[in-house]
């Protein structure tokens, strides 16, 4: 049995694989990775340990009153991000230490 896209576009797909990032200096956009890692979308959620993260592009920004990007709050249903490289992504977080939990699939090509 192959994995399919959840757009249905048929193409197979690989593994699914899981991570996590941890941001070490609140206020500061954290990269989730950084060697080239090709991915059909991803999805991203706070772990519940911390509060709220803001995942986008390299500007992305969590500090109150100037936020930029995607609000991601613990206990909230996992928001899907539609980007062809994980290392794309990056996160930023109120708090240090707060964690960002990911989980995409990995293309079989």
């Amino acid at each position: 049995m192959s994995l399919y896209d959840y757009q249905g576009r048929g193409a197979p797909l690989g593994k699914i694989v899981t991570g996590t990032k941890t941001i070490t200096t609140a206020g500061t956009a954290v990269q989730v990775v950084t060697a080239s890692t090709p991915i059909d979308g991803v999805w991203v959620g706070a772990d519940m340990s911390g509060g709220p993260l803001v995942v986008g592009d390299s500007a992305v920004l969590a500090t109150i009153g100037s936020m930029q990007g995607v609000v991601i709050v613990p206990g909230n249903p996992s928001t899907y991000i539609n980007v062809d490289n994980l290392n794309l992504l990056y996160v930023d977080a109120q708090s240090s230490g707060n964690k960002l939990c990911y989980a995409y699939l990995q293309p079989s090509y």
